[in-house]
């Protein structure tokens, strides 16, 4: 095997141990090994492949600025354990992804074995779900409805531009199908996870992809609005369907409250209050830094921390990391449009379903807090992929 197929082989197989619980010794052994094939191919190809992603810069300030916290934060050695999981193991995942998603052959390596390993994921799902029942599914090997939601709002979009790609590329009829067969069983395992925002960012994924694909379109701009209104229609109207069923399957076992009870609204209030008290360097990096006073004050065990991203990002490091992490993922958003609209449907495909992938997180991560552990890694991962495929895919100076 060369030294490219087993970068390649590496990473994708670090992002399918990702995907599972349980796992986390043996997906730290393949990112060390990945890194380390990574490292080999990038010396002896260096003027090949490029060796820094397009956020690198963005990715690095945001990065600097937790590491800073170590300094100020109320309990450095937790702050030190969060640097190591979220910080340093995400940028090896990125970059990892990254150089190996550039090398030879690495679409035809990746893109198979990582289809197998969500379909397998989602099967555990389902069968757990249907057959083990809901006691079982919550710390199954899918690791539980939060995390897996989480897991297919990173799936989805790739499933649906890989589809798209396939079409526009007259792959192989298997090859064309297959992606969308992916996207029938996500929406399947989708509902046993009986979360509400789970709907509501796949709806906002999949129009956001719709918008994105009739830009594309060579139709008139009047046919194109309409087809892509009448689809947002139909995909919002579903979300919101499917939304009201999980909340009354919640009401019938008495684990749904309306908005008004929600106690996030007494805990970002609560939050708020914090931040005032130290807005410029926050408490110190790590998700839960305050978990002590907000339970004792909420009296809610499972308010420890934010459930929002940029108010937990405020709480931890400040209004200056907020802004670090939105320049990021502005950054994250500019890259995906440069893909999106260049000639070639593979880098447009990388594109938008980066694009998706983002806006995804983002909506999960309004309500509560998971871009952490497995979840940050696959996140960082799959960006690392669909940035050096784009960089591989992307047409020529000329043709652009």
């Amino acid at each position: 095997m060369t030294l490219e197929r087993c970068a390649a082989w590496l990473a994708v197989l670090f992002l399918a141990t990702v995907l599972f619980s349980h796992t986390v010794a043996l997906r730290l052994l393949l990112l060390v090994l990945g890194l380390t094939a990574a490292v080999v191919l990038a010396v002896r190809q260096r003027g090949s492949i490029r060796l820094l992603p397009q956020i690198w810069l963005p990715f690095a300030l945001w990065a600097g600025w937790a590491l800073l916290s170590l300094f100020w934060s109320q309990e450095p050695e937790r702050t030190a354990k969060e640097l190591r999981n979220e910080i340093w193991y995400a940028a090896g995942a990125l970059w990892l992804c990254f150089v190996a998603a550039q090398a030879r052959d690495a679409p035809r390596i990746m893109l198979p074995a990582f289809a197998v390993a969500a379909a397998a994921v989602c099967g555990t799902a389902v069968y757990t779900y249907f057959v083990l029942g809901w006691e079982h599914y919550v710390s199954g090997w899918h690791s539980g409805p939060g995390n897996f939601s989480s897991t297919l709002l990173v799936l989805m979009p790739c499933a649906l531009m890989a589809a798209w790609c396939a079409h526009q590329s007259a792959w192989s009829a298997a090859a064309r199908y297959l992606p969308l067969l992916l996207v029938a069983v996500f929406l399947v395992a989708g509902y046993t996870a009986e979360s509400r925002t789970l709907w509501l960012a796949l709806a906002v994924q999949i129009t956001a992809c719709a918008i994105l694909l009739a830009l594309r379109s060579k139709s008139g701009w009047r046919r194109r609005a309409l087809v892509a209104g009448v689809f947002a229609i139909a995909v919002g109207t579903t979300a919101v369907a499917m939304t009201a069923h999980v909340h009354l399957k919640r009401e019938a076992v008495g684990g749904a409250r309306t908005l008004a009870q929600d106690p996030r609204l007494v805990l970002w209030a609560e939050v708020v209050d914090n931040i005032r008290e130290r807005p410029l360097l926050g408490y110190g990096f790590g998700r839960g830094m305050l978990r002590t006073s907000l339970r004792e004050e909420l009296k809610e065990a499972q308010l420890w921390h934010a459930h929002n991203l940029f108010l937990d990002t405020a709480l931890q490091v400040g209004l200056p990391g907020v802004v670090l992490l939105l320049a990021l993922l502005a950054a994250t958003l500019r890259e995906g449009w440069r893909m999106a609209r260049d000639p070639s449907p593979a880098a447009a495909a990388c594109g938008i379903a980066l694009l998706g992938v983002v806006v995804g997180m983002l909506v999960r991560n309004m309500t509560d807090m998971l871009l952490v552990r497995q979840n940050a890694l696959l996140y960082w991962g799959i960006v690392g992929t669909l940035l050096g495929l784009g960089a591989t895919f992307r047409a020529p100076a000329a043709a652009r």
